[in-house]
């Protein structure tokens, strides 16, 4: 809550009528005094009411699905692949994710004001499932890891799965690029699979 003495941005009439600069409160109650801390001006002020709207936010978290009802600003707008955090208003939890669907009625939609949206479908992003293609000749090994979300994969490095290290040969991207030049990397919550390669162990032990 704002009290006297606190610092505030909003609109100075004097030195900034179209951007907002910092203000100390002189006064607060019905009608609130501020001064700006650039001119020194002391003028009344008022704070526009926060339109909400509590949304269903459905979070698929590591093979899981998680119901969250949160708090959101009406005039607020997301689009397809947003990140944002979802606080559960029912147990306080955050989780960060990225949103992959927003319902508005019977329709989905690209993009969406908060006004519109009945429900955020999203995937939780602060640790994930990267699947593993670990390949040798025609077979191919499966295998997942658990990672931050913000996790690198780097083509050219290596990934170690069970202890043993496998070098990157490509990474495929949720929606179907792939990354497969040395130095390329990818965060592990863009990330639809991981491509590496089984070490080719000769008579002396060589690739």
């Amino acid at each position: 809550m704002l009290e006297e003495g606190n610092e505030i941005e909003i609109k100075c009439p004097k030195c900034s009528p179209a951007d907002e600069t910092w203000h100390e409160i002189l006064k607060q109650g019905q009608s609130p005094v501020a001064k700006c801390m650039d001119c020194g001006h002391a003028h009344s002020y008022s704070i526009p009411r926060v339109k909400t709207k509590t949304v269903k936010v459905i979070v698929s978290q590591m093979g899981q699905t998680i119901v969250m009802q949160t708090l959101l600003d009406e005039t607020e707008r997301f689009f397809l692949e947003d990140e944002f955090v979802a606080d559960d208003m029912l147990t306080g939890e955050v989780t960060p994710i990225v949103i992959t669907v927003l319902e508005c009625g019977e329709q989905r939609k690209p993009s969406a004001a908060v006004k519109d949206i009945d429900v955020i479908w999203g995937r939780a992003i602060d640790e994930v499932t990267v699947k593993i293609a670990i390949q040798q000749g025609e077979t191919t090994e499966p295998a997942e890891l658990k990672v931050p979300g913000d996790f690198k994969f780097v083509v050219g490095q290596n990934v170690r799965v069970g202890g043993k290290d496998y070098p990157i040969v490509s990474i495929k991207i949720r929606g179907g690029s792939f990354k497969s030049r040395d130095g390329d990397y990818v965060l592990a919550k863009k990330i639809k699979r991981v491509y590496a390669k089984k070490p080719y162990q000769g008579r002396r032990g060589r690739y």
